[in-house]
């Protein structure tokens, strides 16, 4: 409990002490004890011992000399009206002499000042001396306003505005209650209280202190519900503020030296995701140097303990999982064999770990979407969302709300509350755009200033939101050919084709299929015979990875694979769902290579001609296609032999994944012969 001493000069108006008394206690409550002292009544040298005086008038000071030892516990007690009055002051007319009158004429100059100090200047206030009232200086004067000294106002003043006991000011109760170091929740509470009835001429100060305390609230609670341990020092390495966990972790105190890391490390340079070991457990050490200009004038420290940080990624990723924003799978869950796959997977490694936009490659089914979950599982994104959107599944009217969000109420139809788009809620991690080659050129313009720039902006709204994501698109379709015909950006193409990544067919990629089988099939694969492998291997599936699982699907339920697989002519890409026709159709395309074989050639020639651009040229499959729909029916193990004839006479050059068999200059001049 802290004591104050209130000193008056002497007991003449109890019934203001009192009120006085009342008006510390209701702010300070229980956390103080008030003793009057009267220095008509001091004996000489006696001492008053107190945490805080105060005194009346300022000339105190001089009679105080030989009672108080400590000055700087001295506060002179500054006055304030109730707001409650204010009115009734400002309804005097303009210009209006008003006497005012106190139980003193010393009393009578302070409120005359408080009163013009607080604003009251359209009045002619005229202080009250008891001694110039036989002279009649006062006749005439109409209104009087007094601090419920109603008995002392002269009979002659008709209108008398009582304006109650003059209230304890702000000022004095705040310096009273940091003197008192009674900056509490209660203390302060009860000060804004009395803030709010009382007149203050100061309100740019006042409203300040409403507002530090408003922050400083808001920092103490942030700064106290914060998982970490934070501490600040000053440059002498004292403690200057800790949040509750530093003071579980060291038990310390403010002022006191903090020894307990070491005094080099704090003082050195500034450390993050610096690793440091405290009563044997593990933490991420962060060290701020806090300057001022040039001069260092304290340290923050913050910690952040590994078990926490560990149970926060666990909870993030159980949060995302719920969300179904997260990604399954990783580079484990590809099955394959093949070098190209291999090659393919390495690449994909090595992009992971970097931010730059990828642009996964491959016909339908070859499994871009798993590519995809794979890299971002294996980014330093792996923790954050991973958010899946497929372009071609979203109607265009409502594929842009659904990736940059809107406010409410922008459209018909819309959330009352406005709602995240793709892009927002894919923050931190990678937005996975598949079918890219679908969208609109409408949204192809969204779309490439929002990669470019890293910011969106919500339908209906005029807010710039910054947005931290990794982009990975996918497409099935030939981008270069539509940009050249004018359906696709080029800038956005350039944009979003920094790191190619292409999945071959399964058809170009054939010591695949037999693992991939084994997996779809399980304990089943044993039954599958020698001669029903050698089929699956030479089929060309057009459908892929998909149209596998799908055989082996019907081949777990009825003991054996579809139909078209057994058939020699479905092993074409054109023929593959046709039905049975007759034996001699079957013969008649059976797999060899027709008679002209130079005729042959010279097609494949042409077509590889047509297919050749700057990117990439003709695959196998589309090849035999295209063939088919000549009537030239051909196995890929013939067309193969046909391109390494073409290939041998300088004619074309084959290169290894998605760029295919392209034409050369030597090439080009013979079909121009022919």
């Amino acid at each position: 409990m802290k004591k104050i001493a209130l000193i008056y000069k002497n007991r003449e108006n109890q019934e203001v002490i009192t009120y006085l008394e009342n008006a510390l206690y209701h702010i300070f409550e229980a956390y103080i004890e008030i003793k009057s002292y009267f220095i008509s009544e001091l004996l000489p040298n006696e001492q008053i011992e107190a945490d805080a005086y105060l005194m009346v008038y300022e000339d105190m000071i001089y009679q105080l000399k030989n009672h108080i030892s400590n000055f700087y516990k001295l506060i002179l007690l500054g006055r304030s009206i109730r707001k409650e009055f204010l009115h009734a002051m400002l309804e005097i007319p303009k210009d209006t002499d008003v006497l005012v009158v106190n139980d003193s004429y010393e009393t009578t100059i302070q409120t005359t000042y408080t009163l013009y100090e607080l604003g009251i200047s359209h009045l002619n206030l005229i202080p009250y001396d008891k001694e110039s009232t036989a002279s009649g200086n006062y006749n005439g004067i109409e209104y009087a306003i007094t601090p419920n000294e109603e008995s002392l106002v002269p009979k002659t003043v008709k209108k008398i505005v009582n304006i109650g006991y003059r209230e304890i000011s702000f000022d004095t109760l705040l310096k009273l209650m940091r003197k008192l170091d009674l900056e509490n929740d209660v203390v302060n509470r009860n000060l804004i209280r009395h803030l709010h009835t009382i007149i203050e001429p100061n309100t740019d100060y006042h409203d300040n202190y409403y507002n530090s305390y408003l922050k400083g609230k808001l920092l103490n609670r942030v700064v106290d519900n914060s998982l970490a341990v934070i501490i600040m020092l000053n440059e002498k390495l004292e403690v200057v503020y800790f949040n509750e966990k530093a003071n579980v972790l060291f038990e310390t105190n403010v002022n006191a030296p903090f020894k307990y890391i070491d005094a080099e490390l704090i003082r050195g340079e500034d450390l993050k995701n610096y690793p440091l070991v405290l009563a044997d457990e593990n933490y991420i050490f962060e060290k701020t140097t806090i300057k001022l200009m040039d001069e260092t004038i304290g340290y923050l420290l913050n910690l952040q303990s590994e078990k926490i940080l560990h149970d926060i990624e666990i909870n993030l990723k159980n949060y995302n999982a719920k969300k179904g924003l997260i990604a399954k799978h990783t580079f484990q869950d590809i099955i394959f064999k093949s070098d190209s796959m291999a090659e393919c997977i390495d690449v994909a490694k090595q992009v992971a770990r970097t931010d730059y936009t990828i642009l996964i490659r491959g016909e339908s089914g070859t499994g871009k979407e798993l590519m995809a979950q794979s890299i971002h599982n294996y980014s330093n994104r792996s923790n954050a969302p991973f958010v899946a959107v497929n372009c071609a599944a979203i109607p265009e009217t409502l594929l842009e709300s659904e990736l940059f969000g809107y406010e409410g109420g922008s459209f018909t139809g819309a959330q009352k509350n406005g709602k995240l788009g793709f892009f927002e809620k894919a923050h931190t991690g990678t937005l996975f755009l598949d079918e890219i080659g679908d969208i609109s050129a409408n949204l192809q313009t969204r779309l490439l200033r929002a990669i470019q720039e890293k910011q969106i902006m919500r339908i209906g709204s005029e807010k710039v939101i910054d947005v931290d994501i990794r982009i990975i698109a996918a497409t099935n379709s030939k981008l270069e050919e539509a940009v050249q015909k004018g359906k696709f950006r080029a800038d956005l193409f350039y944009r979003l084709n920094v790191i190619p990544v292409f999945l071959k067919s399964i058809s170009q990629r054939k010591d695949d299929i037999l693992p991939l089988l084994k997996f779809f099939l399980g304990k089943a694969y044993s039954n599958v015979t020698e001669s029903e492998k050698t089929l699956l291997v030479e089929y060309q599936w057009p459908g892929n990875i998909r149209q596998l699982q799908s055989a082996s699907l019907y081949y777990k339920t009825l003991g054996k694979f579809p139909e078209y697989l057994y058939e020699i002519k479905s092993r074409t890409t054109a023929d593959s769902f046709e039905p049975a026709g007759s034996a001699k159709e079957k013969n008649s395309v059976d797999e060899r290579i027709p008679v002209d074989v130079n005729a042959v050639s010279q097609k494949v020639l042409t077509e590889i001609y047509k297919a050749t651009q700057a990117y990439h040229g003709i695959g196998r499959s589309a090849m035999i296609g295209k063939l088919n729909m000549q009537g030239i029916k051909i196995s890929d193990g013939k067309l193969r032999t046909i391109l390494s004839d073409l290939e041998s006479q300088g004619f074309i050059s084959i290169k290894r994944g998605r760029c295919g068999a392209q034409i050369t200059e030597k090439g080009i001049q013979f079909i121009k012969q022919v």
